[in-house]
């Protein structure tokens, strides 16, 4: 069974045979780099995309020019800007990955002529949906009742890759730390920020 396929039944477990496969005909496949944007700041986001073996990251550039991140997902995970995605407006953000992947990606129309054809694929767009809202639930819990170093743990423990992958400076700003902060927690010199 495909990486695409794999994503789609662990939102959606029963989902028919044969409305996957009508679905999985609507994505396109595609080869990108490491550090390869799929969305720039600035632009409208069409697509709905899952990395086969990159994470990626979501940033911002502040008022100085600066870079910030605001997220970062694992692969095997569907990923968009969604407001710019649903919406339809330029998004604030920029789509990044940080190794060479295998992209499956499908564009917002074809997702919607799905959602509006098949039972099945508007019942995964409804737990993708529930799924993304539960997860920013989570992340805003712990970014607000945990400190620093309890959320770099929480990282290192659940997603082990975004330390072996993803830059210190990456890491400090998802977490709004500095680099030297975030380098102190991880020698165990600082336990609370």
């Amino acid at each position: 069974m495909s990486p695409l396929s794999n994503a789609i039944l662990h939102i959606l477990p029963d989902f028919p045979e044969e409305e996957l496969s009508k679905g999985l005909e609507a994505f396109k496949h595609a080869s990108f780099l490491a550090k390869d944007h799929i969305l720039s700041q600035g632009e409208v986001c069409d697509w709905l995309f899952l990395a086969e073996s990159s994470i990626t990251r979501c940033y911002y550039l502040d008022q100085d020019e600066q870079e910030q991140t605001l997220w970062m997902k694992p692969e095997g995970i569907f990923i968009t800007e969604y407001k710019s995605f649903v919406h339809r407006q330029p998004s604030g953000f920029s789509l990044q990955f940080y190794e060479d992947t295998e992209v499956w990606m499908i564009h917002r129309d074809k997702l919607l002529e799905l959602y509006q054809n098949f039972a099945s694929w508007a019942m995964f767009g409804t737990r993708l949906t529930e799924e993304v809202h539960i997860t920013l639930i989570d992340v805003f819990v712990n970014l607000l009742a945990n400190d620093a170093t309890s959320n770099y743990r929480y990282i290192e423990y659940a997603f082990p890759r975004f330390i072996q992958v993803a830059p210190l400076k990456d890491i400090a700003s998802m977490l709004q730390v500095s680099q030297v902060t975030l380098s102190r927690i991880r020698s165990g010199t600082q336990t609370k920020t």
